[in-house]
């Protein structure tokens, strides 16, 4: 059960300590799209999502969106971030991760995996052998499959965290 529990949790994407990532010499952002970047209802990334992606750019990060939504919707965002994605990932299996790792030219131990679900994720990060970072949804609207794994999702926080979450 410990292998689901993320290395890092933080509130939303922003709240993450870029620059200590960078001092721990992670150079690979591999980012969730729905619900980690983007409302599934958003169809276009917000300016505070481009104006993040220019500032890990600025601090020397390559970045790549990883979802298991379709290609159609990761267009949406890959394109006006300028930065390249993957979907139909299959998280929690590899494939997509090491795909990503592979474009942005980054290996195992300064790749980190940012997503706000448990069960894909972080999982998959873990399988990878990532530095993984849990972030909550943006939104309580999910697809309709994904509402059971937060249930499982929400039991294995409240164990790893009791009520200390972000």
């Amino acid at each position: 059960m410990g292998m689901l529990k993320p290395d890092f949790y933080y509130n939303t994407v922003y709240d993450i300590p870029y620059d200590e990532l960078w001092q721990n010499e992670i150079r690979g952002l591999i980012f969730d799209l729905d619900n980690t970047l983007a409302p599934y209802a958003d169809n276009q990334p917000s300016a505070k999502t481009v104006a993040l992606i220019k500032r890990l750019h600025r601090i020397g990060f390559k970045v790549c969106l990883l979802t298991n939504n379709t290609n159609k919707r990761l267009a949406h965002f890959t394109k006006p971030l300028g930065i390249p994605g993957f979907a139909n990932a299959a998280k929690p299996l590899t494939r997509g991760v090491r795909k990503s790792m592979k474009e942005m030219g980054t290996k195992r131990g300064y790749t980190a995996i940012i997503g706000d679900q448990l069960l894909s994720d972080v999982w998959a990060g873990k399988n990878a052998r990532l530095t993984t970072i849990l972030v909550n949804p943006i939104s309580k609207k999910d697809l309709f499959f994904v509402h059971f794994k937060r249930l499982i999702e929400g039991w294995l926080l409240k164990r790893y965290y009791g009520d200390a979450r972000p």
